[in-house]
């Protein structure tokens, strides 16, 4: 299923999956972004592995994912709202100069992963930091995922210019228990995954190329959205907050008042007349 991410059970194994695939959607969130391929890939892995982690997630809230460092990415950020119904995505980099990716550690050159999640509940945040080490977005996040959940784990990530397709292989406590041998024979099939496998199958093809033999509970996917509404009338607020005065002085410098989402790619522009509405200043005829 499209613009979905499900949860899967090996039942009998003790071992757990997810598997998140973004179509339409990821290429709504690339509509006049004019990043490179490279840049590009390296969001949409970013974008499945938060994905993956935010379906797991018990509380509402928002969970933050930021790479960061000194070399030629600027900033990579991608936010997914954790909702009752949905996850609500958003994000962006800023990479101009990047066409190639070698060693991920080169990219973002003595850098580092920022996870950061806001419980709704709680109104507090938690975040955990670990170096950028590794040559690839997959390598560096599973092995992030392997020393935060304190349990063994497999991840696969594509991404292109139309496809975002992640999975996560989980190895539970009792896996062993029930299956010596159960952990070991999961990897060992899937290992045989490709990434045009994982671009164009959807889970049910997956699944049955993959682990045809085993018994494999399936749960209610969740639906994973790009999620950038108007927010005209937030902005207006921040103005107010802002003061006349000082909208005026920047109009009067500027031309026009010019307020940015750079996660959504979209601009705000508050012309005089505009700051005076909202300041209650009846127009001049």
């Amino acid at each position: 299923m499209n613009n979905h991410v499900t949860t899967f059970l090996f039942d009998q194994l003790d071992i757990r999956g997810r598997y998140v695939r973004l179509t339409s959607e990821w290429q709504q969130w690339q509509t006049n972004r004019h990043t490179t391929p490279v840049a590009t890939q390296l969001l949409g892995e970013c974008v499945a592995f938060l994905v993956l982690v935010a379906s797991d997630v018990k509380s509402l809230g928002k969970l933050t994912l930021q790479l960061r460092g000194h070399g030629p990415v600027k900033t990579l950020v991608v936010q997914c709202q954790i909702d009752r119904e949905d996850l609500k995505l958003r994000g962006m980099i800023e990479a101009p100069e990047l066409k190639q990716v070698n060693f991920l550690s080169e990219a973002f050159a003595d850098g580092d992963l920022a996870l950061t999640l806001y419980n709704e509940l709680t109104q507090t945040n938690y975040q955990s930091i670990v170096p950028i080490e590794g040559d690839s977005a997959t390598q560096v996040f599973a092995d992030y995922l392997s020393q935060s959940v304190q349990h063994p784990t497999r991840l696969w990530l594509m991404a292109d210019e139309q496809h975002v397709s992640g999975l996560l292989l989980e190895k539970m406590p009792d896996t062993d228990a029930k299956d010596p041998d159960g952990w070991q024979r999961i990897n060992h099939l899937a290992s045989t995954l490709t990434d045009e496998e994982l671009r164009d199958c959807s889970l049910d093809t997956l699944l049955h190329r993959l682990f045809h033999e085993e018994v494999i509970q399936r749960y209610q996917p969740t639906p994973a959205i790009y999620h950038c509404p108007d927010e005209r009338d937030k902005l207006i607020e921040v103005i107010r907050s802002l003061g006349q005065d000082e909208c005026e002085r920047i109009i009067s410098e500027e031309g026009r008042l010019i307020m940015s989402n750079e996660l959504c790619n979209r601009s705000y522009v508050f012309s005089l007349t505009d700051v005076q509405g909202i300041f209650g200043i009846p127009t001049k005829h």
